[in-house]
């Protein structure tokens, strides 16, 4: 009798239990190394050449070997403050959709002043990789874009493989910054590789269907408006294995910040909070007000949030007090915007002297006004 009692239960779990495994067969979550693995012991054969030198840093061009036959340009910058012999924590830059290696240099005089390496790479057809006759990215060949998207996560996780060779820096302390298609590849790729450690995503977004249907991004409207919906259909099933909603959470038990604007329409606030829930703890979010590219009011906020959550998770410093955080907003804004000061005024020097104003000694001529 209590064996028949306990039937229509049993009988329940066993029902959900073959949903469940039919909704895993459905959508079995991607064997990474199946997707993104790739030969641990080819050789990178880098090439090595000094790009830049000044009183902060200096940058090296590296061109290394990786999957594929691929040969990936990057730029590697050890800041000139290190301490002699001491390893050095590195911090992995990538570019958004269109941009290349150079796309965040606005963030090197910060992050070496505070004695961070980087590396930064071109995304596979960007930059140096860019081929003569480019094919729309997330335009009508989905497939070229997810097996594009591949081979960076890959060409990532050789960025590592080469940094684990260099003897200035601790493999140990690896750390990320993304933005926009950089946050994307940066949730897939620290969620399919451990080493990297403390990733930082900004204006990134999960769930390439809400992305299609919601961005403003031109390419993504111009699918949805002028290709028929059994191919978008086509088009999403194709890359399903690249929406970073199925990696982020393999980021934890490692930490992950994401940042965000909360009128963002190209990476849309829905496709924010896609990749926000499907992330695991420990995570942190921050929303500023703003759309794709955060305001200047907001930028000082964005920027020490991000060198405050590098310096807890890969120098592991505490907070800093107030007093010690306006020391170093100031500090920041002015390492941000001295270079493009001095490079705006370069500009205006050369642009005054190569015109006729300098023949009259710097007064431009007076005209008659009319109303």
């Amino acid at each position: 009798m209590r064996t028949a009692r306990w039937l229509p239960i049993l009988s329940l779990l066993w029902l959900m239990g073959l949903a469940g495994c039919s909704q895993a067969q459905q959508n079995p979550l991607p064997d990474p190394d199946i997707v993104f693995g790739y030969d641990k012991n080819l050789p990178l054969s880098p090439e090595e050449s000094v790009a830049e030198e000044n009183a902060n840093y200096i940058c090296y061009k590296v061109v290394y070997r990786s999957a594929r036959d691929q040969r990936v340009p990057a730029f590697f910058v050890l800041p000139k403050n290190r301490p002699e012999g001491q390893k050095l924590p590195c911090v992995i830059l990538m570019h958004g959709l269109g941009g290349d290696k150079t796309m965040l240099k606005m963030l090197w005089p910060m992050l070496t002043n505070a004695g961070y390496a980087l590396f930064a790479i071109d995304a596979q057809y960007h930059g140096e990789r860019k081929p003569k006759d480019p094919l729309p990215f997330f335009g009508v060949y989905p497939y070229y874009s997810r097996d594009a998207l591949i081979q960076t996560v890959i060409d990532l996780r050789r960025a590592i493989d080469y940094l684990e060779t260099r003897a200035e820096i601790d493999p140990k302390r690896i750390g990320y910054i993304g933005a926009s298609m950089g946050g994307i590849l940066g949730a897939i790729f620290a969620g399919v590789d451990e080493r990297v450690q403390a990733p930082v995503l900004l204006v990134a977004g999960g769930n390439w269907k809400i992305m299609m249907e919601k961005s403003v991004l031109s390419i993504l409207r111009e699918n949805r408006e002028n290709r028929p919906s059994k191919e978008i259909e086509r088009a999403l099933k194709a890359m399903e294995v690249v929406d970073p909603i199925h990696w982020v959470g393999r980021i934890s038990p490692r930490p992950v910040l994401m940042i965000n604007g909360d009128a963002d329409d190209v990476v849309p606030v829905e496709a924010n909070k896609a990749l926000h829930e499907a992330a695991r703890e420990p995570k942190k979010i921050i929303w500023y007000k703003g759309g794709h590219v955060p305001p200047a009011a907001e930028l000082p906020n964005v920027l020490n949030s991000v060198l405050d959550w590098l310096n807890e998770h890969l120098k592991g410093q505490t907070a800093q007090s107030r007093f010690q955080r306006w020391l170093e907003r100031t500090r920041l804004i002015a390492t941000f915007l001295l270079p493009y000061l001095r490079d705006l005024w370069q500009a205006l020097k050369e642009w005054l002297l190569n015109s006729d104003w300098a023949q009259i000694g710097f007064h431009p001529p007076l005209r008659p006004m009319h109303p």
